[in-house]
């Protein structure tokens, strides 16, 4: 059956084409474990109705350079691959707390946000809002959460959003939140919200994150150490050469090789070509 909140937000299209998919569910990191993989996560935080589109964005840096071989008079110029921007998710929520009598009702009052309770005989209590009119922030501020700092992670969570059989639809922090209450009550209380969120990804693990920095082993860039790496071992990765452990050692000034600590952040010189 089909809430009259609901109805009111398929009255203007929104959502119509979702109405009998599973909801978008947003999960937020509980705690993390000491090499930055997810340990745990929160009980999913269930939309009230699903967006309508989902906007995904990635940048991809390139620089324009010089191509030699060319006279002065001649600026030949070739684009340089430099890397990839961690990639954005952009969508919006709709939230609805206030269900009048009808579903009729919901849809006129969407389409014209005049005072349901401003009727005589209205069908819910002027006093009391009846019990479907509740403060829609009770909603909006669990999505809200996610951009605040968690006292267990001293930072804001990592998300994982999830719809329907996907396993992921995205893997972010929420970078930006804008909140819009459209409808009140008497007493100023809002029962009507639309949220507009922006994810940004983030690393899932040290593959990934090296792999969002710059691939070419002519530019120079820096990695992680992982729980397993060496400096011969990277330097094999990298620079398909475990002798160059020599040169990244020289580079970030490192006196033992042996004592390089997971998470140390390490930059890898360009190679001469």
């Amino acid at each position: 059956m089909v809430s009259a909140g609901e109805a009111a937000w398929r009255g203007l299209g929104v959502g119509a084409a979702h109405g009998g998919l599973a909801k978008l569910r947003i999960e937020a990191e509980r705690s993390a474990a000491p090499n930055g993989r997810v340990a745990t996560w929160h009980p999913p935080v269930e939309v009230m109705f699903n967006p309508d589109e989902l906007a995904f964005a990635r940048k991809v840096v390139w620089k324009r350079v010089p191509v030699a071989g060319h006279g002065p008079q001649v600026q030949a110029m070739d684009l340089a691959y430099r890397s990839v921007a961690p990639g954005t998710l952009r969508l919006t929520l709709f939230f609805d707390s206030y269900e009048p009598a009808t579903s009729l009702d919901g849809v006129r009052n969407f389409l014209v946000p005049t005072n349901p309770f401003a009727r005589a005989g209205g069908p819910l209590s002027a006093v009391t809002g009846g019990p479907s009119a509740t403060d829609v922030r009770r909603h909006t501020d669990r999505v809200l959460e996610l951009a605040r700092v968690a006292s267990v992670l001293h930072r804001p969570p990592r998300c994982r959003l999830r719809w329907g059989g996907l396993r992921f639809v995205f893997q972010g922090v929420l970078t930006a939140y804008t909140e819009k209450l459209t409808m009140f009550l008497p007493d100023g209380t809002p029962v009507r919200a639309t949220v507009d969120c922006r994810f940004t990804e983030y690393a899932t693990d040290i593959t990934d994150q090296r792999r969002r920095e710059l691939q070419s082993s002519d530019v120079a860039k820096r990695v992680v150490v992982g729980p397993t790496d060496t400096l011969q071992s990277i330097a094999a990765d990298e620079y398909d050469d475990p002798g160059m452990w020599r040169v990244i050692a020289r580079a970030n000034g490192i006196a033992n090789p042996r004592a390089v600590a997971p998470g140390t952040v390490l930059i890898l010189p360009s190679v001469p070509t």
